[in-house]
């Protein structure tokens, strides 16, 4: 940091020696830039603001159906609309420019001058334009920026009414070409839809949706198959405890297999005759020990013995189920409830069958759409994006025909009244002041470039005729040892020249400032343009 400063010092002495020589040349620079400033001749704007529909009669019928342009785009379009070679060419004849042109070189260079130079801007809003023109002339310039204007006038009231019929013609081949592009995407979606029927949607359900449908009825399938089987199995159970015949009569003696009175009704007869044949003994008055009631007796025992005989093989047949045995068995008949209860689980038997079979069609269905759980996806989304470029493309046609209504009006609308679209905010005037160039701003500009043009010949004039301003330097460079130093003592009359110089010095400095007010001032009030 302290060799930095020593450099600056040295550079600033060696300026300092050399300042006569840095303000000579500021002087000179000075005087020249002045004198060249001087020179640029003032020049006059004039300017016109109007509002116009940059898009003409397109922007409310194309409104939706069409990017809209942006800012720089409006800007482009109307300089170029306005700005047209021809255009330039009405110019220069209204204006009389021409007159100052000999040749078709200079009548080109004109032309490109004025497209140059004529500047159209937006300001504030989109459709808010300004025309402007400088020329050194300001009733020149009044006069280019009123002919641009009128020009302007002129082709916008010619072709106001050809941009409604361009726009209705637009609009009407949109209309055609929108309707085959409908055509085509219906016959696409319906010739999608037949090859891919098997994959689409039915009866307003998805194929998520049908999946899960044929899944529940396969649940719903399984459980009454369930219920079937159980109801089945508790019949079976109850049938195993239910004779299949009963016996029938009212013979005495006891049930047979729990089945009611004896089956063998001539031996209860016989039974029922002896006894009763035993009780006339017995009330003639003969005993137990007499022949005839002791044979009588051994008859009813027999026939009592046969008849239990008989009663025990019907009770064995009726627990074996020996239905022929039974059947050509007097006294038995078949079991209503067992009849019933076999009727019953027959017909179980055929709904658990005709379940079974509904269940095997509704799996034979879950596995059908289980196979098409990679397709159907694909051609859902497929179909989905057809009926979106459908969706798309009807919703512009029917924008289209709203629109070519809205333009039938409107060219109705034109045909009727003269409708402008556009208005002259500001009309041009002739300037009374200059709009450049900025005099001030360059006579100061000059004023500082030629300070540091004399700085810099200063430093060098410094550099080429070096000196050791400080005892650091001349060690540094000459890489002796320096002992020190004597300073200087000038005399009264050196003093006093010194002192003359300095103030000269200054005189010649605040007159370089002051010249620069002086020069301003000179322009600013004195300079006559070129009328």
């Amino acid at each position: 940091m302290q060799e930095l400063y020593q450099q600056l010092l040295s550079i600033l002495y060696g300026v300092w020696r050399k300042r006569h020589f840095a303000l000579a040349v500021s002087w000179v620079v000075c005087i020249a830039g002045w004198m060249y400033v001087a020179q640029i001749p003032n020049k006059y704007e004039s300017s016109a603001r109007i509002h116009v529909d940059a898009e003409t009669m397109l922007k409310p019928l194309m409104k939706g159906l069409t990017v809209s342009n942006n800012v720089y785009d409006q800007v482009r379009l109307m300089r170029q609309t306005l700005i047209s070679r021809p255009n330039i060419e009405k110019v220069i004849r209204m204006t009389d420019l021409d007159m100052t042109v000999t040749s078709e070189e200079e009548t080109e260079k004109l032309v490109e001058a004025l497209s140059e130079d004529i500047k159209i801007n937006i300001q504030g809003a989109a459709n808010l334009f300004q025309i402007s023109y400088e020329n050194s002339n300001p009733a020149v310039a009044k006069k280019v920026v009123q002919s641009l204007l009128n020009i302007f006038i002129e082709d916008k009231l010619a072709t106001g009414r050809k941009d409604l019929s361009s726009a209705l013609r637009f609009i009407e081949e949109q209309i055609r070409e929108y309707e085959e592009q409908m055509e085509i995407a219906e016959q696409r979606t319906a010739e999608f839809k037949q090859k891919n029927m098997s994959f689409l949607s039915s009866q307003g359900k998805s194929y998520f949706d049908q999946m899960q449908q044929a899944q529940e009825d396969v649940a719903i399938v399984k459980n009454q198959i369930s219920e079937y089987r159980n109801k089945q199995k508790q019949m079976k159970a109850y049938l195993e405890n239910i004779p299949p015949y009963l016996a029938s009569g009212s013979g005495t003696g006891p049930a047979i297999g729990g089945a009611g009175p004896s089956t063998s009704s001539n031996l209860a007869n016989r039974i029922s005759i002896l006894e009763q044949r035993l009780d006339d003994l017995y009330a003639r008055g003969y005993k137990d020990q007499h022949p005839d009631v002791k044979i009588i007796m051994n008859q009813i025992a027999d026939l009592q013995a046969k008849m239990a005989e008989e009663q025990a093989e019907l009770a064995k047949a009726l627990e074996e189920g020996d239905t022929e045995k039974l059947q050509n068995t007097a006294g038995v008949r078949p079991n209503p409830v067992y009849d019933q209860l076999n009727m019953n689980i027959i017909e179980l038997e055929g709904e658990i069958a005709s379940l079974q079979a509904r269940l095997a069609q509704k799996e034979d269905e879950v596995k059908r759409l289980s196979s098409y759980a990679q397709r159907v996806p694909e051609v859902e989304a497929e179909l989905a994006r057809l009926n979106r470029d459908y969706g798309i493309i009807k919703r512009n046609y029917n924008e289209l025909l709203e629109k070519r209504e809205s333009a039938r009006i409107s060219q109705d609308l034109e045909t009727k009244s003269d409708r402008v679209q556009f208005r002259v905010i500001e009309p041009p005037q002739e300037a009374r002041e200059p709009s450049s160039p900025n005099r001030l701003l360059y006579v100061v500009a000059v004023l500082f470039i030629g300070l540091g043009a004399g700085v810099g010949v200063a430093f060098l004039m410094s550099q080429m005729h070096s000196t050791f301003s400080t005892e650091q330097r001349l060690r540094d460079i000459l890489s002796l040892p320096v002992l020190g130093s004597i300073s200087a003592i000038p005399s009264p009359q050196e003093l006093r020249g010194r002192k003359r110089k300095l103030i000269l010095f200054s005189i010649m400095l605040a007159g370089l400032f002051i010249s620069c007010v002086s020069v301003y001032a000179m322009m600013n009030y004195y300079y006559v343009p070129t009328v």
